[in-house]
């Protein structure tokens, strides 16, 4: 029999897994939702065309800021999965490493939309997000996924 016990400050891990990155995933889809309107991209598409963006720049900023939710929920479910199950041995590590990629997420999320650089280059300025999903990853894999299988 497999008996899961969580750490004491667990609550700190579950605070970052199911509480800021759901929030971040709102906040997405509400700067999505405001710019929309500007954008003159009408429900059901998800994206204006190379012409509306040509002659709008509310377009590509909306294409920017849809492609950097897109990716954001791409990444997003994976990532309070390794916090969650990284946090099981690692609690304090994990939930450090989750607020890194929430503060990432945010700064990709900023840069895509705000920077006013072309073609959403300004989403560098959280690209480090993916190095610390990585050692998410690897806190999952290699930390606490061992421990498991060796039951």
């Amino acid at each position: 029999m497999l008996t899961l016990t969580v750490p004491e400050n667990y609550g700190a891990v579950i605070a970052v897994a199911l509480g800021a990155i759901p929030v971040l995933g709102f906040i997405h889809g509400s700067i999505v939702t405001r710019l929309r309107k500007g954008a003159e991209v009408p429900y059901p598409h998800c994206y204006a065309t190379v012409e509306q963006c040509k002659a709008n720049p509310k377009a590509e900023q909306f294409n920017c800021a849809q492609r950097a939710h897109a990716n954001f929920l791409e990444n997003s479910s994976q990532t309070m999965l390794f916090i969650l199950a990284a946090g099981l041995k690692y609690p304090q590590l994990a939930t450090g490493l989750g607020s890194l990629w929430v503060l990432g997420r945010s700064l990709f999320l900023y840069g895509y939309v705000y920077s006013g650089k072309p073609r959403g280059r300004g989403r560098i300025y959280g690209g480090f997000y993916l190095f610390v999903q990585g050692a998410l990853w690897g806190l999952t894999s290699f930390g606490v996924a061992r421990e498991l299988i060796s039951y």
